[in-house]
C-alpha cells in the first residue's frame, strides 16, 4: 500500500473509465469500477486490462464503426 504523510491514513486508488466515440466526438458519463486498488500500478496496470476486455465485448465491428476509444484514470482517495 502507497502511504502518505500522516498517521493512519492509507492511499487507495478507484479505476474511473470512459467510453468515448472519436466518430460522433462524445463520451459516456464516466464509469467507477468497484474495486479498490492498494497502489497506482495495481490500478493502472488493471485499467489496461479491463478496457481490452470491454473493446472485445463491444466486438471489432462496432469499435471499428464508431471509433470507441476507452480511456481512464486512477483516482486517489485517501481511508482513514
Amino acid at each position: 500500500m502507497e502511504e502518505v504523510s500522516g498517521p493512519g491514513k492509507i492511499m487507495n486508488f478507484i479505476l474511473v473509465l470512459s467510453i468515448c466515440t472519436q466518430l460522433y466526438g462524445n463520451c459516456l458519463p464516466p464509469i467507477s469500477h468497484k474495486e479498490i486498488y492498494n497502489s497506482h500500478f495495481e490500478c493502472a496496470t488493471s485499467g489496461y486490462k479491463i478496457a481490452e476486455e470491454m473493446m472485445k465485448q463491444m466486438g471489432q465491428d462496432r469499435v471499428n464503426n464508431d471509433r470507441i476509444v476507452i480511456g481512464f484514470k486512477c483516482q486517489p482517495r485517501l481511508d482513514i
